[in-house]
C-alpha cells in the first residue's frame, strides 16, 4: 500500500508539472515553478529529501506546502520541457513523519531549488541535501540539517539542533535547545546558543557570541573566540589563537601553535604549545603550562583561590596578585645562574644558589596569613610577583 501511495503521489506531481505553465527561457537556461502541498495532518514531523539549495520555514499555516524552482540548460522549450519531467517529486507518510523527495535526472547536476513551509509547532524537522545549501528558521520542535558540501544557515529554532556538512560555513543565529555543529572544513559562528553547545570543524575558524549551557569546540586548523559563556568551556585548535571573553565556568584550552587569551573566568587550565597565555580577572584553580612562551596571569580578589600551577620551559611570567588575596607562593627559575625572580611582596623574599652561577633561584611565603598554593615554574626566563594596584 505504501508503494501505492508513492506512485499516485509521483503521478499527480508530474501531472502538476505539466499544468503548469511553459518553461520560460533564462540566457542559456530554461526555469519553472512547481507548487504542491504536503499532507502533515496529525503528524509531529517533517522530512525533506532533495539535491540543490533548500529552505525550511516554519510559519502559522496549519498545513505544509512547497515551491520547486526548476533550472536547466537545453537547446529550446521542446528539450526543456522533456528534462523538467524527468524530475521526481514524491510526498508521503513514513513512520509517522511526512516527507517530501526531490530527485533530479542523471543529465541534470544542478539547478533546483526547492522551498518547504510547513506549521511551526511540528515537534521534528529533518533536511538533506546531495548537493546544495541549507536554511532552515522558524520551527519550535529540533531541527537536522545535512549537506553534502554547501553552506547551513539556521535561526530561530527553539528546539535542539543537529548540523553536519561536508565543507560548508555553518551560520547560527538564535538556536534555544541543544546545539551540535559539524563541518568537514569551513567556518563555524553562532549568535546566541541557549543551552549546550557541540562545534566541530576540520579547518575553520570558530566564533560563539553567546552561551547559556557549556561549550565545546574543536577545529582542525582555525581561530577559536568564544565571547560569552554562562558555563564552562573546553576550546581546541590545532594551529590558532584561542580567546574567551567571558566564562561563568571553568575555561579549558588547547593550543598546538596559537596563543591563548581569557578575560575572565573560574578555573583555566591552558596549555599552549608555541603561544603565549595570557589571563585577566581569573579565579579558582588555574593549571597552565606553555612549551614556548611567555604567561601573564591577572588575579581577581574577592572570589575563592585554589591549588594552581603556571609554567613555561621557555618564556617569563607574570603574576599580577591583589594585596588582600591571601595565598602561599612557590616559585622556583631553574634556568640557574641567570635566572631572576622579582617579587613586590616582602614576604616573598627571593633567594639564589648558595654559589655564583649555581643552582635556581626560588620565592616562597604566605600573603594574607596564607593559603592555597601557587606554584610558579620557569626555565629560561623571568619570574615577576606583581602587587595588583
Amino acid at each position: 500500500m505504501r508503494q501505492l501511495v508513492i506512485v499516485m503521489a509521483l503521478g499527480a506531481s508530474l501531472m502538476q508539472a505539466q499544468n503548469e505553465p511553459a518553461p520560460v527561457r533564462d540566457g542559456s537556461y530554461w526555469t519553472r515553478t512547481v507548487h504542491g502541498q504536503i499532507d502533515v495532518s496529525g503528524l509531529a514531523g517533517l522530512r525533506v529529501e532533495t539535491t540543490g539549495n533548500v529552505q525550511v520555514r516554519g510559519t502559522g499555516d496549519p498545513q505544509a506546502g512547497y515551491e520547486l524552482r526548476l533550472r536547466v540548460k537545453a537547446g529550446d522549450a521542446r528539450e526543456a520541457e522533456a528534462l523538467m519531467r524527468g524530475f521526481i517529486v514524491k510526498t508521503g507518510t513514513e513512520s509517522g513523519v511526512a516527507y517530501i523527495k526531490v530527485t533530479p535526472p542523471r543529465q541534470v547536476s544542478g539547478g533546483l531549488e526547492l522551498t518547504v513551509t510547513g506549521p511551526r509547532a511540528l515537534r521534528d524537522v529533518s533536511v538533506e541535501t546531495r548537493g546544495g545549501n541549507v536554511q532552515a528558521s522558524g520551527w519550535d520542535g529540533g531541527l537536522e540539517a545535512r549537506s553534502a558540501g554547501g553552506r547551513i544557515a539556521v535561526d530561530g529554532i527553539r528546539g535542539h539542533s543537529e548540523l553536519q556538512t561536508a565543507g560548508g560555513d555553518v551560520q547560527a543565529g538564535n538556536v534555544s535547545g541543544p546545539l551540535r555543529i559539524m563541518s568537514g572544513g569551513g567556518a563555524i559562528r553562532v549568535d546566541d546558543a541557549g543551552s549546550e553547545a557541540w562545534l566541530e570543524t576540520a579547518g575553520g575558524e570558530i566564533v560563539l557570541h553567546q552561551a547559556s549551557g557549556p561549550v565545546h569546540a574543536a577545529t582542525g586548523g582555525g581561530n577559536i573566540r568564544i565571547d560569552r559563556a554562562a558555563s564552562t568551556v573546553f576550546a581546541r585548535t590545532a594551529g590558532g589563537l584561542i580567546q574567551v571573553g567571558q566564562a561563568e565556568g571553568a575555561v579549558t584550552a588547547e593550543t598546538s601553535g596559537g596563543a591563548i587569551q581569557v578575560d575572565a573566568a573560574n578555573g583555566v587550565r591552558c596549555e599552549s604549545a608555541g603561544g603565549a597565555i595570557r589571563l585577566r580577572n581569573v579565579a579558582g584553580a588555574l593549571h597552565v603550562s606553555a612549551n614556548s612562551g611567555n604567561i601573564l596571569a591577572q588575579l581577581i580578589a574577592g572570589r575563592p583561590f585554589a591549588d594552581s600551577l603556571l609554567s613555561t620551559n621557555a618564556g617569563d611570567i607574570t603574576v599580577f596578585i591583589p594585596s588582600n588575596l591571601a595565598l602561599t607562593i612557590q616559585a622556583t627559575n631553574e634556568t640557574g645562574g641567570v635566572g631572576r625572580i622579582i617579587s613586590d611582596f616582602a614576604q616573598v623574599p627571593v633567594q639564589t644558589g648558595s654559589q655564583p652561577g649555581m643552582g635556581a633561584a626560588t620565592a616562597q611565603g604566605a600573603l594574607n596569613g596564607g593559603g592555597p598554593v601557587l606554584r610558579v615554574n620557569v626555565v629560561g626566563g623571568t619570574i615577576y610577583l606583581r602587587r595588583e594596584k
